[in-house]
């Protein structure tokens, strides 16, 4: 008799990381040594794209396999369906306990209150902080019960719309990426300890079960605030760190026109501090998983929901018209028993594959709802990428933003008609608009019916017909 025996799933997701961030995707300054060893132990695409440039739509996506035009989700902001199908609802009938520690971003940060119980979404486990300091939430009680003496110390500003609902400041601290400040606090009290910390304590709580584990542990860093402990600024010399990349048809927005070449680096470091940050209890958890004995036996993934401009095209934070430095982010997927270790996919995929390629590896079928193809195909050599990945943005009643790109061109659309084309073949950093040059004019018609095409399989509905009318 053969008996299933289905791995543990452990997805590792942090928010607003850039591809350009780790060693393993070609930084030889940072310093990731764990998220590189999983990089060396699996699968490591260099082209996978989110679903949307923002949070809420990206990560509606990823859990869902389905395109923003098709689950509804295009901004931050809303209130997502409970009735939704996202993975871990189908691994539960499968034996699958299942967990999000940290980071959801399925509601409103502003507009409730974070001590009110959360929609479970159908997880058996939900400790939820979507936000590392400003509310009265799991992560500022966490912090209260192990050191009083410290909370005061970990808290951060508001998000600056919170603020037109009457919370209450509890800290004044900046938020954009272009302002970092050291954290004030003990290193082990961040908001990366804590998410670090619950997924083990939640490792540690299934070592000695026979079912299996779907786990998410929801990273809010290296998102802003910028934040990170001393040590991990410490590690990285400012001379190294980059200049932001923008031409002069670019205008710089908001006041970031003033800062000086020091500033930007000095940005870039801290940052690059609180990716190291993550990395160290990435590692940790990697430890625990080990020492545990259920290493051997998990799917580990690690990616992140979008990236951050960080000066290039001269902005910070994330938004469309979703630049590669925006949607290519990290994804990486470690398992020896069934994963070839070191390979790298230069194939182009979309975090819509996420799902379906969980299920192959769980021996799950896939709901014909969802949208995303298996990559497992694509990893053994069997097929090959997309021809094109889609990433939009969308306002109700508002502004509708797309973008599509494939592998020599990225083609941006609003609904005010306003559109964009760039050669990602002699501009990889997406400089000049050359959307008026008539030299590309026959490659501009060819990306607007990719659009079309693109457009008509995600948001066209799934519906099986049972009868002729």
């Amino acid at each position: 008799m053969r008996i299933v025996n289905r791995p543990n799933i452990l997805l590792l997701y942090t928010d607003q990381q850039r591809l350009d961030s780790l060693k393993c995707y070609g930084n030889l300054k940072a310093i990731t040594p764990n998220i590189d060893f999983l990089s060396e132990e699996g699968v490591t695409f260099d082209k996978y794209f989110t679903q949307s440039p923002i949070c809420t739509p990206s990560r509606v996506s990823l859990l869902s396999g389905k395109y923003c035009s098709s689950h509804g989700v295009g901004t931050n902001g809303l209130i997502v369906d409970e009735n939704l199908l996202i993975i871990n609802k189908v691994l539960k009938p499968y034996g699958y306990h299942t967990a999000n520690l940290g980071k959801l971003h399925f509601l409103p940060h502003s507009f409730r209150d974070h001590r009110d119980p959360h929609p479970t979404y159908g997880f058996d486990e939900l400790v939820i902080s979507d936000e590392p300091g400003c509310y009265d939430d799991a992560y500022s009680k966490w912090v209260e019960f192990l050191a009083p003496d410290q909370v005061e110390k970990i808290r951060t500003g508001l998000p600056s719309k919170a603020k037109q609902y009457g919370k209450p400041v509890y800290s004044t601290q900046p938020r954009d990426p272009h302002t970092p400040y050291l954290f004030e606090g003990d290193e082990d009290l961040t908001h990366t300890a804590f998410v670090a910390q619950e997924t083990i304590r939640y490792l540690d709580s299934r070592k000695d079960k026979k079912e299996p584990f779907f786990c998410i542990a929801g990273f809010y860093a290296p998102h802003s605030p910028v934040n990170p402990p001393k040590r991990f600024v410490d590690i990285y010399n400012l001379d190294d760190m980059e200049l932001p990349k923008k031409s002069n048809d670019e205008p710089w927005t908001r006041n970031l026109g003033e800062m000086s070449e020091l500033e930007w680096k000095k940005a870039r470091q801290y940052y690059m501090g609180l990716v190291s940050h993550v990395d160290y209890w990435i590692g940790e958890i990697i430890k625990s998983l080990k020492e545990n004995g259920q290493y051997d036996n998990t799917v580990i993934i690690f990616t992140s929901d979008h990236g951050e401009y960080l000066g290039d095209h001269g902005k910070v934070q994330k938004g469309m018209p979703g630049e590669d430095v925006i949607t290519n982010v990290p994804f990486i997927v470690t398992y020896p028993k069934k994963l070839e270790k070191g390979l790298r996919v230069t194939e182009l995929c979309e975090s819509v594959d996420i799902f379906p390629t969980i299920c192959d590896l769980s021996g799950v079928q896939t709901p014909v709802e969802v949208q995303g193809e298996s990559l497992i195909p694509i990893i053994q050599g069997k097929k090959s990428g997309k021809d094109c990945i889609l990433t939009e943005q969308f306002e109700p009643n508002g502004l509708k933003e797309t973008t599509i790109r494939d592998k020599n061109y990225r083609y941006y659309l609003n609904s005010l008609g306003n559109e964009k084309l760039f050669d990602l073949t002699k501009d990889k950093y997406e400089l000049k608009n050359i959307v008026s040059d008539k030299n590309y004019s026959e490659a501009l018609s060819e990306m607007r019916k990719k659009m079309i095409l693109k457009i008509q399989k995600a948001s066209y509905p799934n519906l099986e017909k049972v009868f002729d009318y």
